[in-house]
């Protein structure tokens, strides 16, 4: 069955972006039978030059077909915000810095979009992280006395948990299946982060953690400026189930692991604040929405049923190779060429 319903979203605020986002759609609109889907801010700020484009209910699982980004992996992250559930394939077109997730340049874009409506396409499947935040009893955060799940979102790159702007140390101790695993303690440049293997080349790369090839479904938990030097990143199976909780700081912090982690029946990651704790903390989800949590309230992480399956321009493990090698300059000398 072909595609009937294609959703484009495009960088904010980049002109190379929005020229793009002229040209695809009007060669989509006069080459195809395909209904476009904007953004409503895109539809409004264009409904002079791209009229013919539509704007739905953000019910966007229902309705979309596939979806195509035009930015960097910036705009990658905002468009896996708007699938709370099952995510279309998602061909990226680079405009960004980087572009670690982006798989294709823009002046291929006929190419690629007629081989993907034709199905003659690659797909990989990146694996989201489900993250939902609670109370200390592990109800949903309630508003005027209801639970809710507003607060619910999907997580392509990572969860990270940091002091924020107040001044006191935080401990956090990390648990599997209600299992002590380690305690860490979080500085003024200190944050612990859950990522994906997507996010394994994020924030988490930037703090030692390991490249990790998006088809190795796991949890990769990283320090940022750890206390100890034996804290180093864990990799964890794609059912793991840890429990973090904010402690009061003593005057004597003693670094604790218990257990093996093979013993432990894996299944959610769980972030909670301590009724001791002198301070909330910060939340970040993807880089993009940061919450407060008050002192018992907590953050559930667990592995998401909805994957992004995202158009490659190979076979996976070839596309990887060559992202890491080109865009990470990957196991490079330091020497640059004089020619």
């Amino acid at each position: 069955e072909k595609a009937q319903n294609v959703l484009i979203v495009k960088k904010k605020n980049d002109i190379k972006s929005e020229n793009a986002l002229i040209e695809i759609a009007t060669w989509l609109h006069e080459h195809s039978n395909v209904n476009i889907i904007v953004e409503p801010e895109v539809a409004e700020q264009f409904h002079k030059k791209l009229p013919f484009v539509h704007v739905i209910a953000k019910e966007y699982s229902r309705t979309v077909d596939f979806a195509i980004t035009l930015g960097g992996d910036g705009t990658m992250l905002h468009l896996s915000s708007l699938f709370p559930k099952a995510v279309p394939p998602v061909v990226c077109f680079s405009f960004g810095t980087l572009g670690f997730l982006m798989s294709f340049q823009f002046n291929q874009y006929k190419r690629v979009l007629s081989d993907v409506m034709e199905g003659k396409v690659f797909l990989t499947l990146r694996m989201r992280l489900f993250c939902s935040l609670h109370e200390a009893s592990g109800k949903r955060i309630s508003i005027d006395g209801k639970e809710v799940g507003k607060y619910d979102r999907q997580v392509m790159n990572e969860v990270s948990l940091h002091r924020g702007r107040y001044p006191h140390l935080t401990s956090i101790g990390c648990y599997v299946d209600d299992n002590f695993l380690t305690e860490c303690v979080v500085n003024i440049n200190g944050r612990l982060i859950v990522a994906t293997p997507t996010g394994s080349t994020a924030y988490s790369l930037s703090a030692g953690g390991p490249i990790v090839h998006p088809s190795v479904q796991s949890i990769v938990l990283t320090p940022i400026c750890p206390r100890s030097l034996s804290f180093r990143t864990v990799l964890l199976p794609p059912s793991a189930n840890i429990h973090m909780k904010v402690y009061k700081i003593k005057k004597k912090i003693l670094y604790r692991v218990y257990g093996s982690l093979q013993s432990f029946a894996l299944n959610i990651f769980l972030l909670q604040i301590g009724e001791s704790s002198r301070s909330q903390i910060e939340v970040s989800i993807d880089g993009q929405e940061i919450f407060m949590l008050e002192k018992g309230e907590y953050v559930q992480v667990r592995m998401s049923k909805y994957p992004i399956p995202c158009v490659t321009r190979a076979g996976e493990g070839k596309d990887w190779a060559n992202d890491i090698n080109e865009l990470l300059k990957w196991n490079q000398n330091f020497g640059r060429s004089l020619s």
